[in-house]
């Protein structure tokens, strides 16, 4: 299949829209807790914003994708693209497990959200379009700071809990 230069150019347009809207999806549930407590009366606000953000940087991510989805893997890059799209298809069912209540899906939910960033970045980064190296260093060392300080927020959760359930006993 011949590719135009339009259509390639709508698809990476519409890579890049996605790439947007997933981040902002991921500084929204990185800032979950501070929107929760100052605008308590409206999480249900907060909470569908997110679904509607989420959901147009995954429509955006299936044009790109589906414009590319016969494009043979010539390299290492276009193949994390890919692998970016497959994370985050996980990623929305972490979500949808999180909305149904499964305990810990958050923190998967989360974690492969930057993860999927990652691989976002470097796979338009590589492929030579204009973000510079400048910046996608910038991104990817917050997202591994964030992801790190999540963990660490985590795990102390998960231990004041079995402290307190120790102390129970």
């Amino acid at each position: 299949m011949p590719y135009s230069e339009l259509g390639i150019g709508v698809a990476n347009l519409a890579g890049f829209l996605a790439l947007f809207f997933i981040i902002v999806t991921a500084v929204m549930m990185f800032i979950k807790a501070r929107l929760f407590s100052r605008y308590h009366s409206h999480q249900g606000l907060i909470r569908n914003t997110h679904i509607v953000i989420a959901a147009l940087g995954g429509a955006f991510l299936l044009i790109h994708a589906d414009y590319f989805i016969s494009a043979p893997i010539f390299n290492f890059w276009i193949f994390l693209g890919y692998l970016s799209t497959a994370v985050a298809l996980v990623v929305w069912f972490t979500g949808f497990s999180f909305l149904e209540r499964l305990r810990y899906s958050l923190l998967y939910h989360g974690s492969l959200s930057l993860f999927a960033i990652s691989l976002m970045v470097i796979h338009s980064l590589e492929l030579g379009f204009n973000i510079s190296i400048g910046v996608t260093e910038a991104i990817l060392a917050i997202i591994a700071i964030l992801t790190f300080s999540r963990a660490i927020l985590h795990v102390n959760k998960i231990l004041r809990s079995r402290k307190s359930v120790e102390a129970e006993a």
